[in-house]
């Protein structure tokens, strides 16, 4: 953990300051007293000490946090509830299995994001879910100063690329119970997790706080496909737009697929991870089938991504699906106005890019 990190984070419980209660304690809060300009400028303090072992506590009732590893811990194991812990293990466990980096990465997170690649030089970011931190890497290589937060173990594959790495900084807790002091993200991008909450208007206030003034906030959720007429007028994709005259099929075809899916998922949600990941094998296999692929969770050509993608869909124990009225309620509700909506295949993937007043 970058010292300068401490100036960005706050105690999840009651939002005070935090401090480090090991050697050094003194130099944190010269710091936070010095205030965030001056500790939170990109590239800054590039011989920096990193702190690996340590514990930090709050100034308030004294809640007390662990840094091992490099990563500042927010998760109080006690409070934890099972599904919430299940989300955990699962995430963790699918995405320690993920081929790593692809090189469609890029591709996919400037198109996802909606923001050009010179909107991230020097920006202070937050991947908000960011998993095995694929997308924290493009991130960083587009210029950016990155803040990775996971609630899975999945973040601590990140782990070795801190050496070397100014702009890179890991914090492991919960999307309902950020860390963060509010205002301090230049951007926030959330690409696929706030469904995976129990409560992913909750998750997406809770991240749009912590974007300052100006600032952008960058989400897509898992879609519903709701009434004909809101489906009707979803952005599609340029090579999707043959579909149009058959939209009334497409409609009744993706509310078929989500039924048979959220059928499977009483079942699954329930079957341990290895049983599970063995029953993704086939459907991993039917992907590769043409039109019949589009029947299982992930046409990806790289099999080992389709088994995984399937293991994703059919694993968690929250997964919620929202409308583009929706969400765009929640931008408008938190004071951002909507610059750009995610157009998308088949399957409703609702995202958008807010900037906040």
């Amino acid at each position: 953990m970058k010292r300068r990190l401490l100036a960005w984070l706050a105690c999840p419980e009651c939002s005070a300051d935090l401090r480090c209660s090991s050697a050094g304690a003194a130099r944190e809060e010269l710091h936070l007293a010095r205030g965030a300009g001056s500790v939170i400028a990109p590239g800054a303090a590039s011989s920096e000490e990193e702190l690996r072992e340590g514990e930090l506590v709050c100034a308030g009732v004294g809640h007390r946090f662990a840094v091992r590893d490099h990563v500042p811990r927010f998760l109080p194991q006690a409070t934890l509830k099972s599904a919430v812990r299940q989300t955990r293990e699962s995430f963790g466990w699918e995405w320690q299995r993920y081929p790593g980096s692809l090189d469609e990465d890029r591709d996919i997170f400037m198109v996802e994001t909606q923001i050009p690649a010179e909107g991230w030089p020097g920006r202070i970011v937050l991947d908000a879910g960011c998993g095995m931190g694929r997308y924290t890497l493009v991130a960083l290589q587009l210029g950016a100063e990155v803040v990775a937060f996971d609630l899975s173990d999945a973040l601590l594959r990140l782990i070795p690329r801190l050496g070397g790495k100014e702009r890179l900084h890991l914090v492991q807790g919960d999307l309902l119970r950020p860390p963060f002091k509010p205002g301090i993200f230049d951007i926030a991008y959330s690409q696929g997790v706030l469904h995976h909450t129990s409560d992913t208007a909750s998750a997406f206030r809770r991240t749009a706080a912590l974007v300052k003034p100006g600032g952008l906030l960058s989400v897509w959720v898992y879609g519903f496909p709701g009434s004909y007429r809101s489906f009707s007028s979803n952005p599609l994709r340029s090579d999707r737009t043959w579909l149009r005259p058959f939209l009334p099929l497409v409609w009744a075809v993706v509310w078929a697929r989500l039924l048979v899916s959220d059928f499977l998922r009483l079942l699954t949600v329930r079957l341990p991870i290895h049983l599970l990941y063995a029953f993704c094998f086939p459907l991993a296999a039917l992907g590769a089938v043409p039109f019949v692929k589009y029947l299982t969770f992930s046409a990806h050509p790289n099999f080992r991504v389709r088994w995984i993608e399937n293991f994703d869909w059919l694993a968690p124990p929250f997964q919620y699906k929202h409308t583009k009225e929706e969400l765009r309620r929640w931008f408008d509700g938190e004071g951002f106005s909507v610059l750009r909506q995610l157009a998308h295949g088949v399957v409703p993937k609702v995202g958008m890019l807010g900037r906040r007043s």
